[in-house]
This record gives structure tokens, sequence and C-alpha cells, in this order.
């Protein structure tokens, strides 16, 4: 896959006249936006991913993080998803989201960024993190908080106008305390627990589960 280039926004007169104009207005926006949850993502990441580490970005999505990690940490990253959207020339491969096409103990960091709610069986793909994370690595995962009936509302709220964009619903949110246990279900142990904050106002909290493997 090659990599894609950047839409550039039309110059702001042409919105006035122009339907094609505006198709590439919101082209640019939504680049824009991608890209400013990849920084995100990554700043979010980087304090926990050593420099050349070996890592697999599970739900990979685009590959805009992988390819940070790489460009900027050094990282030997591998891309896999159930969908086809990457748009980086990083190694991709599609999975049947149970499986992950690596041997065991392959792998310094997992990274399950904002993919739990939407996996069909978020069991199954913990377990295989925790097969192909080695000894002294460490399963990264992200979720949005449902804990208090406001982050739930926020949360929910927010998918449901996402799945309008992209069609993308989800299965299951979790509370903290129900993360956990299915973590130790997987064979995997809660090391820190990192509040990410939100975007804004009216987006989900996030967390961030450091897990090492029990």
């Amino acid at each position: 896959m090659t990599t894609a280039l950047a839409p550039t926004a039309p110059p702001r007169w042409q919105l006035l006249y122009s339907p094609r104009a505006w198709r590439r207005w919101f082209a640019a926006k939504s680049a824009r936006i991608r890209d400013a949850h990849s920084e995100r993502a990554y700043d979010q990441l980087a304090p926990f991913v050593p420099a050349g580490a070996r890592v697999v970005d599970v739900g990979a999505w685009d590959g805009r993080l992988g390819r940070l990690l790489r460009d900027r940490r050094g990282c030997d990253v591998t891309l896999v998803d159930v969908v086809d959207h990457n748009v980086t020339d990083l190694p991709f491969q599609v999975y049947d989201g149970r499986n992950l096409p690596l041997a065991d103990a392959d792998r310094d960091r997992v990274i399950v960024m904002y993919v739990l709610h939407h996996a069909a069986d978020d069991l199954a793909v913990l377990r295989e993190a925790r097969r192909v994370c080695r000894a002294d690595g460490r399963v990264l995962v992200a979720e949005d908080r449902v804990d208090t009936v406001g982050e739930k509302v926020r949360t929910i709220g927010f998918h449901a106008w996402l799945a309008t964009f992209t069609f993308m619903g989800w299965t299951r949110f979790r509370k903290e305390h129900a993360w956990r246990a299915r973590f130790a279900a997987a064979g995997l142990r809660v090391e820190e627990v990192v509040p990410l904050g939100a975007v804004g106002a009216l987006w989900p909290r996030n967390v961030l589960y450091v897990l090492a493997p029990a």
C-alpha cells in the first residue's frame, strides 16, 4: 500500500459556487482530524513504547499511529485489522478478529486502541494479545469510560454520532472493574491505569490500561 497524499483545502471563495470545492474542503478537514487523532494517540502511547520496540497495532485502521511510532521511535511496526484501510507503507495484514498472524511471544508491545468495544469477542482479542506479547512486554489497551452516568451518556452518544459517518457500531462498553476481570481472564494483569481525558466536553473520557503478562 502506498502512502496517500494529504488532500488540500480549496480557496474559500470557491466554496461559494463549487460542489467539488466543498468535497475537497471536507476531505481536507477530515484529514486534519485524523492527523490530530493520530498525534494525540501517539503522545499518549509514546511514554510506554521503548525506542526500537517490535510493535503490533491491532485494529490499526489507517495505520497513521503505527507510522508515527516508526518514524519517531524507530519501532518495527506491523499493522493488523479486519478491514484494509491502510494508507501507509507499513506491513499490513487482514485478520479474522480472533487469531493474530504472529508467532508466540513475538512482540514487545501489543497496541489495542479503542478496539475492544468493537470486537465480536473481546476476550479472544485479549488472549491473542497475551499470546504474542513477550514475557517482559506490555499490552496497551485504550478504551472509553462508562463508569458514571455522564461518561456513559457521552460515550454512547459519541459513538452513535460516529456510526452515522463510519457505519461502525459497537458491541459492548465495560466499566473498569469489568475490564479488570476481562484482562485477568486473558492472562493479563493491570500494571497501570492512565486517565487520558477527552478531546472536548462532549467527547468520551478515555483511559489507557498498561497490562503485563500474568
